[in-house]
């Protein structure tokens, strides 16, 4: 199976056509612009193969992101376990995130802010991605047992969306941001929010 997420030319199996064909439109026209009619033409592939792998363009949508999203958690895991400390796994695996984001732009628009609302199994999707990146910075995270469970897996739910809204945010700006001071910054925020629930 090749990564949909740096995949750069045509696949040749008929499911990885149209997943790079609804990333191309998606990213390129939008969602809502989006017919069917034109990912089979790009994928160069009949409606009725179209028919055998999704229920519609929702469907190929939601399954286009969990895909990515997985892809993305992959690769952040990756730079995370390549990590002894804790900091240096927070700043390893943010940088990871912040880079894949702001190298693949239109990729975490996608992600990010075009599926958002698009229909509860999204919702649903994007829901369980955030809980898994949560789950990450969770079981990286050491503090007392003075601090519960619960308090930290909701830490952990706050920093993911605290950092996904500063990517958001840059996304949307589309101003120029030196990756590498931004993970640091959101390093310190993330520790320090961490530090805090000890005390």
């Amino acid at each position: 199976m090749i990564s949909m997420l740096f995949v750069t030319e045509m696949p040749t199996e008929a499911r990885e056509k149209m997943f790079f064909a609804g990333l191309d439109l998606f990213t390129t026209k939008g969602f809502k612009e989006t017919s069917i009619l034109e990912i089979v033409e790009s994928a160069r592939v009949s409606k009725s193969t179209f028919y055998q792998f999704f229920s519609g363009k929702e469907d190929l949508l939601t399954s286009l992101c969990q895909r990515l999203a997985d892809e993305i958690y992959n690769e952040v895991k990756a730079a995370v376990d390549s990590e002894e400390t804790v900091n240096s796994k927070a700043l390893k695996g943010i940088r990871r995130y912040i880079e894949i984001c702001f190298s693949e732009k239109e990729t975490a628009r996608l992600l990010l802010i075009v599926s958002a609302g698009v229909s509860p199994d999204m919702e649903k999707i994007r829901l369980e991605v955030y809980e898994r990146f949560a789950a990450m910075v969770f079981h990286a995270v050491q503090l007392p047992e003075t601090v519960t469970e619960r308090q930290i897996k909701s830490a952990s739910l706050a920093m993911v969306g605290a950092i996904n809204q500063v990517v958001i945010h840059s996304l949307v700006d589309n101003g120029e941001q030196d990756i590498d001071e931004l993970a640091e910054l959101l390093t310190r925020i993330v520790m320090s929010g961490f530090i805090s629930l000890a005390y």
